[in-house]
């Protein structure tokens, strides 16, 4: 491993962080309506930046040279190794006590993800996985669904504050077209329900690389197919994840909504 670090190791410090950050969350439940800023259809939490801050720490303990990419602000560093944080995935359900939320923490060189960690503290569920080994949760092997079709298929997805004509219109076609459609407003936990045979499918337009990059990798090394378009907003991204069967099908109804990229 280029860094002195061996893809294990790597693994073991995103965990840390990802654990770290997602109990000082929990252990501060009792401050989730401390606001920093607040927007139409979102917040954004003083615990967000604490979080983030905590995982730096354990990730700095260990590689003090390398950068940080997080939803709460970078840390830019001329290193090829880089490090996706994002503290609190699902911010509108931590503020409601809802547990359907989690920390996430990927290390990528250049553009390649070598491990990740999706933390989910009200559910005591850990997700790893590295770039060549097996996806785990809690350190036992997971796999994607083996539905066959989309008229079976659980089908989860996400509508941001920007709602469009598409995202509407794909909803609706997604409701007709699969067995059931669920919004459950974590991303990365969605993609890791995906990687555990929980759900079959998940599409979201309005995400960022912070939202996908430890789950993605997660998905894939549990045998799910991902496919990701650029957004114009920087490191934005639509992300489509879904088990093999229904990639191409669950795909060509994403794109009769979104343009090709």
């Amino acid at each position: 491993m280029m860094s002195g670090l061996s893809a294990e190791a790597l693994l073991k410090v995103c965990v840390d962080a990802a654990r770290v950050a997602g109990e000082h969350a929990l252990n501060n439940l009792h401050r989730r309506k401390e606001i920093s800023e607040s927007f139409d259809h979102d917040v954004k939490l003083v615990l967000d930046s604490e979080c983030q801050r905590v995982a730096e720490g354990v990730i700095h303990q260990h590689v003090p040279d390398h950068a940080i990419l997080g939803e709460e602000g970078s840390i830019s560093k001329e290193h090829a190794f880089e490090w996706i944080i994002d503290p609190i995935d699902g911010t509108a359900n931590y503020t409601r006590g809802f547990p359907f939320w989690c920390s996430s923490v990927a290390v990528r060189y250049d553009s390649e993800i070598l491990a990740g960690c999706i933390f989910v503290p009200g559910l005591d569920e850990c997700y790893t996985a590295t770039a060549a080994g097996p996806a785990l949760c809690n350190g036992e092997p997971i796999h994607v669904s083996d539905t066959k079709t989309l008229k079976e298929a659980v089908l989860f997805t996400g509508l941001t504050k920007d709602i469009d004509e598409r995202s509407v219109s794909f909803f609706g076609t997604a409701a007709r077209t699969t067995h059931k459609v669920r919004i459950m407003g974590s991303a990365a936990m969605d993609i890791c329900h995906v990687a555990c045979g929980r759900s079959d499918a998940f599409f979201e337009a309005g995400l960022y690389l912070w939202d996908v990059a430890a789950a993605g990798l997660i998905a894939e090394r549990a045998g799910a197919l991902c496919t990701a378009w650029p957004r114009d907003e920087e490191h934005g991204v639509r992300f489509l994840c879904t088990n093999p069967h229904i990639h191409a099908a669950t795909r060509e109804m994403v794109e009769k909504h979104f343009e090709k990229n």
